[in-house]
């Protein structure tokens, strides 16, 4: 057994010390260097000279090892590598009652299962460590007993005392850690749900030592301070912390919120590869959730970073360009056993290992199964007409993600860039209890990285779900009864953040069946439960302060769309289905009455049909809708995102049609300058060479000159 192939399961450090280093021996079975010692009570154990040979990496493999056989576990480590690997069992030693721990992972994807095991292990088995304070931000967790449910745990005592292993927990959604969610319904935990994003710029900001993350992020909704400042329960109501962890400011004329840095003492991270000197590489990984800032938050902080990894590469053979995480940063690598690795070391709770979801490879994209014309179905199709091409744009978990399937049913996927707020660009979005990583995608980023872009306005268009809308377009997803704790995940930040809103949901639920019939709709059975009610039991997004920031927000149901206007203070119903009782289907199933549009539209008719609705040239807009002509420059701006040109008889019709239109400009005014994006632009390779020369006979007789952008370039020109 290579030391490249070396597992924790079966690593025992031989005891040894030397001289000239300030590595330290510590007993029980555990060896690390002289930064960690205070957080050992230990007796340091003299130096054991008869173990200072040198050996190669053929002197580590079972064979050769001369201090023992597979049997007793006892592999010899050279003294001249500075050893940063343990066991499980050792790393979790460090961690000490009252500790704040910050571990790394998003839902399924990327839990560091061993350490967190062993650490509710270790409590079941001492009652330590205890009163530990838990920050995470999308878990990690497989809505069971695995992930952050390890640390759930609740332990008697001789005496008859009951000692809890977690005293508070900040966290970004809870629905994949149930166990975590019950212990803070119960009130035996202090429990915060904060915004995904902001608790990711919290982390970042304790790696600076600033006071923590500022932000508009949450003004309105429940995390506000005038509301509940993010509080789950009473416990959380009544903790010291409550009124220091997210407060209000005036910075610069503008009311922000801060949301406090907290020190970390624990940083419990994931990764693929590591070397003994602690450099990780994260190649398996489907995701990047933040180990960089997690690791650099916890040193900061005179913390420790413990990192669980799949394999061990020789010193110097990772390359510095892939190393995610620098050594310096780590203090103990966990190394979990090649036959574990289904169990402890998946990429997700879900699959072991996908390759084009880690972006190792890219596969055929193939044909997106299209959905059966259901309720899901109708309501994708109608959100699906907001999209418009070249738009980056983020799809929610649930019913959102039908729009990705309409999209490609509709050959308008490729036009659009899909992003998710754990850091995927492109491709196409994983669902379900997948959700995070994408198929085929362009790129990654950081998750802290991703919600920089995304507050900053950087998404185009967003579809959200929704479980209670309210009057006034509040929105409720984050907690539906006293009874159940979800959380807001990334929600608050994408929906507060983002340009053109659209949120989705039946009208009614329990119960509810639709059928298509003759373009139209009919309701077969309505819901038991009111989707739209006078007041949301918890407000995760403010339709007032969506107001306040300008944004074009939507609410589409199966049967009909409302929208939030400054123009009134009530939602507006703006389309109805046909084949649907404005009254009787609608409002009575609403606990309000909505402002009726004076403009009340039917819903477009191809959405309650069987069969494409084939609507791509309406949302690329044709020949004409493409030029735009400013008469003071004399230009002309034309955009070709989209256009594909596969016969002649295609590039004869665009330069007849781009010819009709140029004439009589050039007539009055002479040649034009003209701006062109070329972004999305396709062409049959054997047509290039006639394509190229029409252009050069339109440039010639039409163009004083021309200048060609992509994407955003192209609007700013």
């Amino acid at each position: 057994m290579k030391l490249g192939t070396l597992s924790t399961q079966s690593f025992i450090f031989s005891r040894f010390t030397n001289s000239s280093s300030n590595t330290k021996v510590l007993s029980p079975r555990v060896t690390v260097t002289s930064s960690l010692l205070h957080r050992h009570f230990w007796n340091i154990s003299p130096p054991c000279s008869s173990y200072h040979r040198s050996f190669s990496d053929t002197d580590l493999s079972v064979g050769n090892n001369p201090y023992g056989s597979p049997d007793n576990l006892n592999y010899y480590v050279p003294r001249r590598l500075k050893q940063k690997i343990v066991t499980a069992s050792d790393a979790v030693e460090l961690v000490r009652s009252g500790d704040t721990v910050a571990v790394s992972g998003f839902v399924t994807q990327g839990a560091p299962e061993a350490i967190l095991q062993a650490l509710g292990q270790r409590f079941e088995r001492d009652g330590s460590p205890k009163d530990l304070t838990l920050l995470f931000g999308g878990g990690p967790g497989d809505y069971g007993e695995r992930g952050l449910s390890h640390l759930a745990k609740v332990k008697t005592m001789p005496d008859g005392t009951e000692i809890c292993m977690l005293k508070r927990t900040i966290g970004g959604h809870y629905g994949q850690v149930p166990k975590v969610a019950q212990l803070a319904l119960q009130n035996k935990v202090e429990a915060w749900t904060l915004p995904m994003g902001s608790i990711s710029r919290m982390i970042r900001a304790q790696s600076t030592h600033s006071p923590g993350h500022i932000t508009s992020i949450g003004l309105g909704t429940y995390c506000d301070p005038d509301n509940l400042g993010g509080a789950a329960n009473e416990a959380a109501k009544n903790s010291p912390l409550h009124p220091k962890l997210v407060s209000k400011i005036e910075f610069n004329g503008e009311t922000c919120l801060i949301y406090k840095a907290l020190p970390i003492d624990v940083a419990i991270i994931r990764g693929t590869t590591a070397d003994s000197q602690g450099n990780i590489t994260l190649e398996h990984e489907s995701l990047l959730c933040d180990q960089k800032i997690t690791a650099a938050a916890a040193k900061n902080s005179g913390g420790i970073v413990i990192a669980q990894v799949k394999r061990i590469a020789a010193d110097g053979s990772l390359k510095s360009r892939e190393i995610q995480v620098p050594g310096p940063f780590v203090d103990c690598v966990v190394v979990v056993d090649e036959k574990d690795h289904n169990e402890l070391h998946g990429m997700s709770y879900l699959t072991n290992h996908s390759p084009a979801l880690t972006g190792e490879i890219k596969i055929p994209a193939g044909e997106v199964p299209p959905m059966s014309l259901d309720i899901r179905k109708m309501i994708a199709r109608r959100a699906f007409f907001e999209v418009r091409p070249n738009q980056v744009v983020n799809l929610g978990i649930g019913l959102p993600e039908g729009v990705a399937s309409v999209a490609a049913e509709e050959k308008m996927l490729n036009y659009l860039t899909l992003s998710t707020e754990p850091g995927s660009f492109g491709g196409l979005p994983a669902s379900g209890h997948e959700f995070g990583p994408a198929y085929n995608a362009s790129s990654l980023m950081e998750m802290n990285q991703m919600f920089d872009f995304y507050d900053g306005g950087g998404l185009d268009l967003c579809f959200l779900g929704a479980a209670q809308i309210a009057k006034n377009g509040d929105v409720n997803v984050s907690r539906m009864s006293s009874d159940r704790l979800t959380g807001p995940g990334g929600f608050v930040d994408i929906s507060q953040s983002t340009k053109n809103v659209v949120f989705m949901t039946p009208l009614t639920t329990k119960g509810l069946r639709v059928a298509a019939f003759r373009d139209s709709l009919s309701i077969d059975q309505e819901g038991s439960v009111k989707k739209f009610v006078n007041r949301v039991f918890e407000k995760t997004f403010s339709g007032d302060e969506a107001v306040r920031r300008g944004q074009k927000v939507f609410y589409v149901t199966e049967r009909a769309v409302f929208r939030r206007t400054a123009d009134h203070d009530t939602i507006e119903l703006v389309e109805v289905a046909p084949g649907i009782d404005v009254q009787k289907d609608v409002i009575d199933k609403m606990e309000f009455a909505p402002v009726i549009s004076p403009h009340l539209r039917i819903m477009d008719r191809r959405i309650y049909r069987d069969r494409i609705m084939d609507v791509t040239c309406e949302l690329f807009g044709s020949l004409v809708d493409r030029c735009t002509y400013h008469e003071n420059g004399h230009t002309m701006y034309l955009n070709l995102f989209g256009i594909t040109l596969n016969t002649k008889d295609d590039v004869e019709w665009f330069m007849a049609s781009l010819r009709e239109i140029m004439r009589p400009i050039v007539q009055k005014k002479g040649p034009v300058d003209m701006v062109i994006n070329y972004d999305g632009f396709d062409i049959s390779k054997e047509l290039e060479s006639f394509y190229l020369d029409e252009t050069a006979k339109i440039e010639n007789d039409f163009y004083q000159s021309v200048k060609r952008y992509t994407g955003h370039a192209f609007k700013r020109a």
